[in-house]
């Protein structure tokens, strides 16, 4: 129904659901996981071009890939064109298929940086980053930006101008101020005017937390896609129900058996890829998304806060399992 490609620049999207770059969360075994349950084109965790710049070897395995985990998106942060070139010159031959600019991220330690939302208040500074980097790849360069940095300075149509002199190839917007942060609601309204202004993809993002509200942002905005962010921390399957329900195809909510196992494949990646206890550690995060709801979850989830290793893990998650079936036989 409203599943489409995207001609993002030179390259055709097989899909127009994304998933957004999430800083401590969409890490390479994530994405592999995200993959398998249907998404298409992925962003890795942003990378801060000082970082690259300074401590390279740290800041590059936030890129690393394998070759299924393609098409594969990278976004940088950084204040100006100047920093962010000369970082995107280190790893332009790295397999990635597009690059994006982060132009909305609104924690503290990146605006203090001078980076991310605060570029929102710069029109100039993103036409030049995005026209400079044109000059150094042929891969598309996106950019994902709010409204404005607050109320009243709601500006994404100056930024959409620039973006477009720029030669930019897509563009998202989260509809919130870079002052609401996460609060409030997105004001879907500004990503409906963006579409209609637009020469380039107009992606449309925030808020979207189940396959209805992918819907509702489809027909009330007529965006090009949509991109998943907070949405699949909450529920990791929820890529697979929207591209269900955009496909128009009947969808079975996935049961205790089959999120038991995704889980357990998930952290079996992150152990693999991090080594034992990072891997452990670093997926922790993750648990709550695939039994949020279930009866006494919370306590899995707290006996999963103080293992290190993943065969006790294992033995604490099939433990549950069988608690789960024989209060439910």
């Amino acid at each position: 129904m409203f599943f489409k490609g995207i001609q993002i620049g030179s390259i055709k999207i097989e899909s127009n659901i994304l998933i957004a770059p999430l800083a401590g969360y969409t890490n390479l075994p994530t994405r592999q996981i995200l993959r398998k349950l249907g998404a298409n084109l992925c962003y890795a965790e942003m990378v801060s071009a000082e970082g690259l710049n300074y401590s390279f070897d740290k800041s590059v395995l936030l890129i690393e890939t394998k070759e299924d985990d393609r098409p594969l998106g990278i976004q940088l942060f950084g204040p100006d064109e100047d920093r962010i070139a000369f970082a995107f010159e280190k790893i332009k031959n790295y397999n990635f298929d597009i690059v994006d600019i982060n132009c909305g991220c609104s924690v503290n330690k990146i605006i203090k940086s001078r980076s991310g939302a605060t570029l929102l208040k710069s029109p100039e500074t993103i036409y030049k980053i995005i026209s400079r980097l044109k000059t150094l790849t042929d891969k598309p360069v996106t950019l994902k930006i709010r409204s404005g940095w607050d109320n009243s300075s709601i500006n994404y149509l100056e930024v959409l101008d620039a973006a477009e002199k720029g030669g930019a190839s897509l563009i998202t917007l989260h509809p919130r101020t870079k002052s609401m942060l996460f609060n409030g609601k997105a004001n879907w309204e500004h990503i409906r005017i963006l579409k209609e202004k637009s020469n380039i993809p107009v992606i449309g993002n925030g808020d979207i937390f189940t396959a209805d509200d992918a819907i509702r942002m489809f027909e009330t905005t007529k965006c090009d896609g949509i991109m998943l962010a907070r949405g699949i921390i909450e529920n990791p399957f929820l890529i697979e129900e929207v591209m269900a329900r955009v496909k128009n195809i009947q969808y079975t909510l996935p049961d205790i058996e089959r999120r038991i196992k995704t889980l357990l494949k998930h952290c079996k990646l992150m152990v693999d890829y991090y080594g034992e206890t990072k891997g452990i550690k670093e997926f922790r995060k993750y648990v709550r998304g695939y039994i949020k709801g279930y009866p006494n979850s919370s306590k899995l989830r707290d006996e999963i806060n103080k293992i290190d290793s993943y065969s006790k893990l294992e033995s604490a998650v099939y433990n549950y399992y069988e608690y789960y079936n024989k209060s439910n036989s």
